[in-house]
């Protein structure tokens, strides 16, 4: 290796020297501030995790307790946050009860009353819920107002169902079938939206 070679070598072993003197402690904050980082994220992960446990518990324990009584589950909901995922769940059942003691109206403010985010994974099946509660309780266009764009089968279903009360076959049998696009054959839900499509009229 010749003279010139080595000197560059060196002096460029120099730079990288001088320069990690220079920045040492800035690298070294910027060690610490990502370490930080780190393992602030993983305590905030397995603090929201242990909180879902938590909240899972709470749940199974007040739908277990209440047995289906609207008065118990109304009264734990305080237990659980209401815009969190088991609070919307929660909701839902107490909607549910509600439902089954012959409170239609009631169940229609419970679910309006969640404060679900779309991450939950709720909405549309609130929704639904809300939709078909709204057909059941003689407020169809309500029902097409709230679901008219929407994609899934359960939603197209309630629309067809309200189509029909509002006296459009003819719209029904069109969003039947639509639905139907979306539904395994032979599954139990495909086997309701083929008689409510042969109810208007249509064939699949």
């Amino acid at each position: 290796m010749a003279m010139d070679e080595l000197l560059n070598e060196h002096e460029q072993g120099e730079r990288v020297r001088s320069w990690l003197q220079k920045n040492a402690g800035s690298l070294i904050g910027g060690v610490a501030v990502g370490i930080a980082i780190i393992s602030g994220w993983q305590w905030w992960g397995n603090r929201q995790h242990g909180q879902q446990m938590h909240d899972a518990e709470q749940y199974e324990a007040l739908v277990s307790d209440a047995n289906n009584d609207p008065a118990k589950l109304s009264a734990g909901l305080g237990k659980l946050k209401a815009d969190s995922m088991y609070g919307a769940l929660a909701r839902m059942q107490l909607a549910k009860a509600q439902v089954d003691a012959g409170k239609p109206q009631d169940a229609l403010a419970t679910l309006r009353a969640i404060q679900a985010s779309d991450s939950s994974g709720l909405a549309d099946v609130i929704n639904v819920r809300i939709g078909r509660l709204l057909v059941e309780t003689g407020k169809p266009a309500d029902a097409v107002a709230l679901l008219g764009k929407a994609t899934s089968s359960g939603a197209l279903e309630v629309v067809g169902d309200a189509q029909a009360k509002l006296g459009k076959p003819q719209d029904a049998q069109a969003t039947y079938k639509r639905a139907l696009t979306t539904l395994e054959v032979g599954s139990p839900e495909r086997t309701i939206v083929e008689l409510k499509l042969a109810d208007v009229g249509g064939a699949p």
